[in-house]
């Protein structure tokens, strides 16, 4: 049987936080879950105190930003904002800059090819300042990718959906880089697998033992997404 194209990139566009985005081959497709990382940003920059706001820059890092729903949707809610985007895909990063464009924020994000962290060097605001790192890194254990609907694993990006033996090998990657560069963000949030809740915890006490974590679920009841502060 012929698997089929997902209709999103037949049209070449998806509908995330009211807001139309291009999407391509080369794009994992925004997924409505994912709209939780966008309000959850949102709402901690909101309970910020204004004294803090003022005298303390807030920087948003988007890892593995794909199309840019994230960091475009932040954009348009939160304009004071400095966004960074990274995505290690050249092409997925020209399709965010399109979106961004198209929004009317592409002066809000800086994109900028990395692998998770590796490409940065996070000196653009002086200290004291508040950084929140958001990521919808890859998450599914790499068996289990034969086993997606055929319109996800023969369409969408193998590299934008295996996240290693566990799923869980590239946020360990991006918690050791983040170790590495002596960096505190004021907030990690990340979506996760939905049997992932436990895992996430654990390993995440484990390279920020000082932390608050928990886990939050999506509207179908499932662990989706993970908070560190």
């Amino acid at each position: 049987m012929t698997s089929s194209k997902p209709y999103q990139y037949v049209k070449g566009y998806t509908e995330f936080y009211k807001l139309r985005f291009k999407v391509t081959p080369d794009t994992l497709i925004p997924r409505p879950e994912t709209e939780l990382l966008v309000d959850e940003v949102l709402r901690f920059v909101s309970q910020l105190q204004p004294t803090t706001y003022n005298l303390q820059p807030i920087t948003i890092l988007d890892l593995g930003t794909g199309a840019g729903n994230i960091a475009i949707s932040v954009a348009r809610n939160a304009p004071d904002i400095k966004i960074i985007a990274t995505d290690i895909s050249v092409a997925a990063l020209r399709i965010a800059k399109y979106n961004a464009k198209r929004h009317g924020v592409e002066d809000k994000i800086e994109f900028i090819q990395s692998d998770l962290l590796s490409g940065l060097n996070y000196t653009l605001h002086p200290k004291p300042h508040t950084l929140i790192i958001v990521t919808n890194l890859p998450y599914i254990p790499t068996e289990r990718i034969p086993y997606l609907d055929s319109s996800v694993k023969d369409f969408e990006p193998h590299v934008a959906l295996d996240g290693g033996e566990d799923g869980f090998e590239l946020y360990r990657k991006l918690f050791s880089q983040i170790k590495e560069k002596s960096w505190q963000p004021k907030l990690i949030i990340g979506e996760i697998d939905y049997t992932h809740g436990e895992l996430a915890v654990n390993e995440s006490q484990k390279y920020f033992p000082y932390s608050q974590i928990e886990t939050k679920k999506d509207l179908a009841h499932k662990q989706r997404i993970l908070l560190i502060s």
